[in-house]
């Protein structure tokens, strides 16, 4: 039987980090979900933080709060990935990566 995430925003917060890269460019390399390319399209990795400024770019990469050595051995990863909607992740991800990016912009003032 499939695990279902009630609230899949605590999932996200209690085990994905989004690292902002300080350009409109990604980091793919650095990123967790470089070699999984089905999980990694569901998500949202830069965000514009103004709607008016199209120049206004930046970007994340993402990492797991806790090491594994591989994606496809993180069982709850696996299981999140596959049973909630790609949309709820993309909402999702989208709002960390917002988030993260103004937090890493207001220490960098």
């Amino acid at each position: 039987m499939e695990q279902k995430y009630k609230y899949p925003k605590n999932w996200f917060k209690h085990n994905l980090i989004a690292v902002p890269t300080g350009f409109a460019g990604g980091n793919c390399s650095a990123c967790l979900f470089r070699d999984a390319e089905k999980y990694c399209n569901k998500l949202v990795c830069s965000c514009f933080l103004d709607p008016n400024d199209s120049l206004n770019m930046e970007s994340v990469y993402w990492i797991g709060r806790e090491t594994h050595a591989n994606i496809g051995t993180w069982t709850e990863l696996v299981d999140f990935f596959n049973t909630v909607p790609k949309q709820k992740i993309r909402y999702i991800s989208s709002s960390v990566v917002t988030k993260a990016v103004l937090e890493a912009r207001q220490k960098n003032k």
